[in-house]
């Protein structure tokens, strides 16, 4: 079983270790890949498998201005980092203090409390301030200070090089099935269900309205097909993201429509899983029009989460 440690800090691995590092926003098959490379090196030296998790994301504590969307919140990548069968996933608190630390520092750190002997990177790998701790750097140290640097090259797919940016651009413009073949499964958004105007209540299209993580990505405005986790049970579902404009539109919102399903279930918890998007968001000159578009919407959806249940990203 995976241990986390929740801070750089409180880790003191007397065991050798293999570490790879990065912010694995989504954790997408490129960050599989490389994790398969630090578990297999690690078996092959009786050593550790570590992967460190640095939080906030880089970007958000050096350019806060960015406004930066994740795919995954840290309790999301921690959960599914944990299921790749690492030995230990390490969180690294990152600010702009950490941010001057210079490479040797940063290796230092790591020889003193991960007892490294090995770092699994990509080929544009750089640590340290201002990113001085380049693969060259880090061999050269590597040399003196007794660890070693395998370089695996990035994951292509498709037309381009797997990464998270490449993903959160995909999500970001509503093309969640795209994203899911490079993610591996499909994106995820969780929430709290909160109240609203019941609207969708008087339409006859009961929703459940999701309070949403900061900084959290949310895709595109428009209607999706969802699979839904509630607890340990799945439903069929559609999405609706946007400011309803038929009503005038307002705050944005994520309402999920549940199949077949009547239950009391504010202040729980969902899990919504994004497999197709049908449609844009439009504005409807009328509620007729609207409930006409809706039933269609649901049929279509039913159509597409019917055949997904035959076939996975």
């Amino acid at each position: 079983m995976t241990e986390i440690i929740r801070t750089l800090s409180d880790a003191y691995l007397t065991k050798p270790s293999v570490i790879t590092i990065g912010s694995f926003d989504g954790v997408h098959r490129g960050h599989v890949q490389l994790i398969e490379t630090v578990k297999r090196r690690a078996q092959a030296q009786n050593a550790a498998s570590v992967l460190i998790t640095l939080h906030p994301h880089p970007k958000q504590v050096l350019r806060p201005d960015s406004n930066l969307l994740l795919l995954s919140t840290l309790e999301e990548r921690l959960e599914l980092a944990a299921q790749q069968g690492l030995d230990y996933i390490v969180v690294f608190p990152f600010s702009l203090e950490q941010s001057k630390l210079r490479a040797r520092e940063f290796i230092q750190l790591l020889r003193n409390h991960l007892n490294l002997i090995e770092i699994v990177c990509g080929p544009n790998f750089a640590l340290g301030y201002k990113r001085e701790g380049t693969i060259e750097v880090l061999r050269a140290l590597g040399a003196e200070m007794g660890f070693s640097v395998t370089v695996v090259e990035p994951c292509q797919f498709g037309e381009g090089i797997l990464s998270s940016t490449r993903v959160r651009a995909l999500v970001a413009d509503g093309r969640v099935a795209e994203a899911a073949q490079l993610l591996g499964r499909y994106p995820m958004l969780r929430g709290i269900v909160v109240h609203g105007d019941h609207r969708g209540r008087e339409l006859g299209y009961p929703t459940a309205n999701l309070e949403t993580p900061a900084n959290k990505l949310i895709p595109a405005n428009g209607i999706y097909a969802v699979r839904v986790q509630l607890g340990g049970e799945w439903f069929d579902g559609a999405a609706s993201i946007g400011v309803r404009p038929t009503f005038g539109g307002g705050k944005r919102l994520v309402e999920i429509f549940l199949f077949d399903f009547t239950r009391w279930i504010y202040g729980e918890e969902l899990k919504v899983f994004f497999v197709e998007r049908l449609r844009d968001e439009l504005k409807f000159d009328n509620v007729p029009t609207l409930l006409d578009q809706m039933a269609r919407d649901v049929q279509a959806a039913r159509a597409i989460l019917a055949r997904a249940r035959q076939s996975s990203p």
